[in-house]
């Protein structure tokens, strides 16, 4: 049975075109679902995608709670309610990874913080599957139904549920672009330029990478596909605006040009990045039917090469092994594009009708497998993270707190920004907001000590002294090596599971008493926790 089908005629100079014989017989249409059934489908993915957004407590999603405090901040920061304006200051600029930020500010003109991320999270999920749909019935027409497979990019470790939320949108926003430049170069038309040309710039306001790569791809394609010269320029001639942006947003920085490589054991071993999500089991029989998928879609009579965008693929895949771990703060620009190489592979094989049919069975039912584990993971940990968000109570509003948190090998990863909630909720001041200069929209403007540097890492030990100083309360989960020091320099306030906080020696800024803001901003309606029972990868952040 049909999931989608397209009655389409393309220009025979391109390279998906296939040249049918005028007395050739036309093949009688495939039975197509019911539209009844085709709602009920996308009915049921969008809930698999959604579920482990609103039916708990707090999304899974490590990064989320930092970039939700970031955005509360830069919307309250002149809000006399709150004493922001002590601690940070705006520095809005033409810096790349905007999008994600600019909405949720927006957004807080309407709704809550917590709504506000929601709604956010909500775009992230379900605008991957849709441009991948969008893109391929641009770039490999009637093979729509392989589209179904960019669901398991959706939710997988290390693309979304690590945070990397402009990294997400940039994915769908660079697909989306891409097919609308498919379709000008078949019908050119000014008006169609320009819309790339807004395109182009918002996806440079998106994500970095994400604007390379759909410059990069834009070259190759035009170059493997013979195009004109005239049309390599004009796809140049779209990122002009977003080149000259970066430009001005760097100047006068002075970033770090330290570059570090991967070996060729951690290259092969970071091709499963795709594929990773929460459960070892999960994961092992996803790798298993991927590639029984792979070789059931190539050996069949229908298979074959759509031969411009294999090579695309491949020149993407080439650039994988060449770009390295780290470059300056940026860390792993290589496996970052490895969802845009698996989505973008899609359009490089045609399987035919009736195996595109099976294939899509299979990556819908593996999907909602997948979706249905990650969603009892989540609510199993609600009682965790309800447990731990009652430490906010001990720290009054307006303190200065540092988070300290493990990070070794196995180290909790959802717990590392959680105590972001307790500044949305008390209006605290914490170094740990994720900042890059010339990335982020904000200064830290109280200068304090942060024994971890500019991002969360490892760390034996601290100045113990200074912490004291320059802080009234330390956050401490997951951490008891740092008991006995913290305890010398302050007393316990709190602690429950692996969560301690430390009262310092110091006067606390703020106050306990006036505590409604709580309530008010996280909101009562909400039903949010995520748990992590499984074995992982711990990932460093650094620009979204």
């Amino acid at each position: 049975m049909v999931l989608f089908r397209k009655e389409s005629m393309r220009n025979p100079n391109t390279s998906f075109a296939s040249e049918v014989p005028a007395d050739a017989p036309v093949a009688p249409p495939a039975s197509a679902l019911h539209p009844a059934a085709i709602a009920l489908l996308l009915l049921a993915i969008a809930a698999g995608l959604l579920a482990p957004i609103w039916t708990v407590r707090y999304p899974p999603i490590v990064d989320y709670p930092n970039h939700l405090a970031t955005a509360f901040m830069l919307a309250h920061l002149k809000d006399p309610a709150f004493h922001f304006r002590d601690f940070y200051t705006a520095d809005w600029n033409s810096y790349p990874y905007l999008t994600m930020d600019v909405i949720l500010v927006g957004l807080q003109r309407f709704v809550s913080i917590n709504l506000a991320g929601r709604l956010l999270l909500s775009l992230c999920v379900l605008s991957v599957p849709v441009a991948v749909w969008f893109f391929i019935r641009q770039a490999n027409p009637s093979e729509e139904n392989l589209a179904f497979w960019s669901l398991l990019v959706s939710q997988n470790l290390f693309f979304f549920l690590n945070g990397f939320l402009n990294l997400q949108l940039g994915l769908a926003l660079c697909l989306f672009t891409v097919g609308v430049w498919v379709c000008y170069l078949e019908r050119p038309r000014r008006g169609s330029w320009c819309l790339l040309l807004l395109l182009t710039t918002g996806l440079y306001f998106t994500h970095l990478e994400a604007f390379g790569i759909a410059g990069f791809v834009m070259t190759a394609y035009c170059v493997l596909s013979r195009r004109r010269i005239r049309e390599v320029f004009l796809a140049w001639a779209l990122f002009v605006p977003g080149v000259l942006f970066y430009l001005h947003a760097v100047t006068g920085l002075k970033p770090s040009h330290e570059v570090q490589f991967r070996g060729l054991g951690n290259k092969f071993a970071g091709l499963l990045v795709v594929v990773l999500g929460y459960s070892l089991a999960l994961d092992f029989l996803t790798l298993v039917l991927v590639i029984g998928a792979l070789f059931w879609a190539r050996y069949n009579p229908e298979f074959r090469w759509n031969r411009a965008w294999i090579g695309t693929v491949g020149c993407l895949f080439a650039l994988y092994w060449v770009l390295p771990a780290a470059y300056g703060t940026a860390t792993n620009p290589d496996r970052r594009g490895l969802p845009f190489l698996a989505v973008l592979g899609l359009a490089a094989v045609k399987v035919g009708q009736t195996r595109g049919r099976e294939l899509a069975r299979v990556a819908v039912l593996l999907f909602l497998l997948r979706a249905g584990g990650l969603e009892w993971d989540s609510v199993s940990l609600q009682p965790h993270l309800a447990k731990l968000a009652t430490s906010f109570a001990a720290i009054p509003n307006d303190a200065r707190v540092l988070p300290l948190v493990g990070w070794a090998a196995g180290a909790p990863l959802v717990e590392r920004h959680f105590w972001a909630y307790g500044m949305i909720q008390r209006g605290w001041f914490s170094p740990y907001l994720l900042h890059t200069s010339g990335a982020m929209p904000f200064q830290v403007r109280l200068q304090t000590y942060t024994p971890y540097g500019p991002a969360f890492g490892y760390i034996e030990s601290a100045d113990w002294k200074r912490i004291r100083a320059d802080y009234d309360y330390v956050w401490a989960y997951g951490v008891p090596q740092f008991s006995g020091p913290l305890s010398g320099e302050g007393a316990v306030v709190f602690a429950a599971e692996d969560l301690q906080v430390f009262k310092m020696g110091g006067r606390p800024m703020g106050h306990v008493e006036g505590d409604s803001r709580r309530s008010d901003e996280l909101g009562k309606e909400d039903n949010l926790c995520f748990h992590r029972s499984f074995n992982c990868i711990p990932i460093p952040h650094s620009a979204r």
